[in-house]
């Protein structure tokens, strides 16, 4: 009895971590209310003097995202979020570019561009 007892929880343990696991996995749709203030703050970011007070590359691409997400959730407001957007993408493209200038790899980028490597 003590065994089944046993089995039946630890089922009962995979089954809550699992379903919890599964349930953080889920993104939902941002609100409009949601939407609007990120765009408004990111946007006052983007725009400040300060390019590495931004947070990381990837923290940048979830900004993106959202602002795509936010277009159609907030279809009023498409082209505030898109230029939000591309404010993001414009950061991260120069966030590229000092890397690879900093490491003098743009000249191995640009022979093996003309080598046809792409």
């Amino acid at each position: 009895m003590k065994r089944a007892s046993r089995i039946a929880e630890c089922l009962v343990l995979g089954w809550l971590i699992l379903t919890s696991s599964l349930v953080g996995q889920v993104e939902h749709a941002p609100t409009v209310a949601q939407c609007q203030a990120d765009q408004r703050l990111w946007m006052s970011k983007l725009e400040g003097d300060n390019p590495s007070a931004l947070p990381e590359y990837s923290v940048l691409g979830k900004w993106g995202h959202e602002m795509r997400d936010c277009q159609e959730v907030d279809p009023d407001n498409k082209l505030t979020y898109y230029n939000t957007q591309e404010e993001v993408n414009d950061a991260q493209y120069m966030r590229m570019m000092h890397f690879i200038v900093r490491h003098d790899m743009w000249q191995k980028f640009l022979d093996e561009d003309a080598a046809g490597k792409r």
